[in-house]
């Protein structure tokens, strides 16, 4: 199985030796629940030339500190694959400006969440099989606020209610990040808290990372055996 993990945004320079980049992230995240599947990073944030939607049995989209309501041409050519991997069936997962960059493409509708940042640890209530009701780990300031007209809701939190979709063709997306860890989002908060994050986003954000546990890897279960369905027919050989 060959998977392509588009890159949309940048881990900050100063944090790169400790944890990477977000695709290596996404990568040691899903694989170890997909052990079958063969990883390709693009990164679209950087201008890179996306593959053609055939190259590939599957794609994941990053997160990004950019909103998709940017329209950057980078975005534009990002949507153009992802209609096309739409109208071919190909699976595609997207997390957090994945997620929403998914919503605009198929018709949805993201801005900025009238509720403000979303920040630590979330409770998630989930209505799609192989999930139960866990903590999960998010940060963003935008949402999807008008579903697409082929998505359903399979789980959100009180925050953001939109924080899972499910499509009628082979697509689905989070808007938390299960490819993070504590450690990482600590060390997000220990940069941005009590400056870009305002004081009690922050102080709220640290005692939620001590009040709740989040649960990665059910949602990598989850992602796997959405790939392992929607990838057989593109990864089997053909037998008359």
């Amino acid at each position: 199985m060959r998977l392509c993990i588009i890159e949309n945004g940048l881990v900050p320079e100063e944090l790169q030796d400790s944890f990477g980049s977000y695709p290596a992230m996404i990568e040691s995240w899903l694989a170890p629940a997909l052990p079958e599947a063969d990883f390709t990073y693009v990164s679209a944030v950087r201008g890179e030339a996306l593959p053609e939607a055939t190259a590939f049995d599957g794609y994941l989209l990053t997160g990004s500190r950019h909103s998709c309501y940017e329209h950057s041409p980078w975005m534009l050519r990002l949507v153009a694959l992802l209609r096309r991997l739409r109208s071919l069936r190909r699976p595609v997962f997207g997390i957090c400006f994945g997620h929403q960059i998914m919503a605009d493409a198929y018709e949805g509708r993201t801005t900025r969440a009238e509720v403000g940042w979303g920040v630590g640890a979330q409770a998630y209530r989930y209505a799609a099989e192989g999930l139960e009701d866990a903590a999960t780990l998010v940060f963003h300031q935008d949402q999807v606020s008008s579903l697409p007209p082929q998505a359903r809701v399979a789980g959100g939190s009180a925050h953001c209610p939109h924080g899972v979709l499910e499509y009628a063709f082979p697509a689905r997306s989070v808007q938390f990040h299960p490819e993070f860890t504590v450690d990482y989002l600590a060390a997000l908060l220990d940069r941005y808290g009590n400056g870009l994050l305002p004081a009690d986003v922050t102080a709220r954000a640290w005692e939620s990372l001590q009040r709740l546990t989040p649960d990665n890897r059910q949602v990598a279960r989850w992602a796997a055996a959405f790939f392992r369905e929607h990838t057989r027919a593109v990864c089997s050989p053909f037998i008359p």
